[in-house]
């Protein structure tokens, strides 16, 4: 029934955007920073929506580590799509999610990740994915969070990927404090559970910041693991 409800959603929200693609496209024309908020506001309450109908018992620990006044960058394990959901009905910043190329086919869903900044990695790609390394300093710089899952892929074993030295380049270029992210049951909402959609709850932790230039050079050098290591030990303590 759950499932049934969250698609007859999606059709109902397909439709509504319609005439609220005009409004941010002219937005972004006149000053594309409130565009991304407002867009962010609309997505925010979408998902919470969607969370709720889902029945979703959401739990969110240490959103006062995350710094209001800058940019920082988002380094999260992903188990679900789910994580996104959860994500960005909590996050408390202007932000940017980097996204599977895949998501770019979702009608509706891919506009308004347009409206957000939203980059589209090709997996394979790596003259691509270098270019949305790039646009993602880019807009760090101009005051933009940036949320990326470093795993590279959804992760469906019990344990953390390793995490893409690349991705850190966002934060040590656009010089932005990282924030380890831990999502923990967001697959038992849908992934574990296929095709239905089944309640259940939901917890996401956001860490302390981790500033690069205040590390070593040792540290510093192997960032991806270092941040790796502290959302594992994240995850480990939310099981138990």
């Amino acid at each position: 029934m759950r499932t049934i409800i969250i698609l007859l959603l999606y059709l109902v929200i397909s439709i509504l955007s319609i005439p609220m693609y005009l409004v941010e496209f002219i937005l972004r024309k006149i000053n594309p920073k409130t565009a991304a908020k407002t867009a962010q506001t609309i997505v925010r309450g979408a998902f919470s929506l969607v969370m709720f109908l889902s029945g979703c018992k959401k739990t969110v620990v240490g959103i006062e580590n995350i710094p209001t006044d800058i940019p920082v960058m988002y380094a999260a394990n992903h188990r679900s799509f789910y994580d996104i959901i959860l994500a960005y009905a909590t996050v408390p910043t202007l932000t940017a999610f980097i996204s599977k190329m895949e998501i770019k086919k979702m009608p509706c869903v891919a506009q308004w990740m347009y409206f957000l900044n939203c980059q589209f990695m090709d997996r394979g790609n790596v003259k691509q994915n270098l270019n949305v390394i790039l646009n993602a300093i880019s807009l760090v710089r101009d005051g933009y969070s940036i949320y990326i899952a470093p795993e590279g892929t959804r992760n469906a074993t019990d344990t953390l990927l390793e995490f893409k030295e690349g991705s850190m380049k966002i934060a040590t270029k656009g010089n932005c404090p990282i924030i380890p992210v831990c999502f923990h049951g967001t697959e038992d909402i849908f992934e574990n559970r296929l095709p239905w959609i089944h309640k259940g709850e939901i917890r996401i932790e956001f860490g302390e910041p981790v500033y690069p230039d205040k590390l070593d050079k040792d540290t510093k050098k192997h960032l991806g693991a270092y941040v790796h290591d502290i959302v594992a030990e994240m995850y480990e303590k939310a099981k138990n």
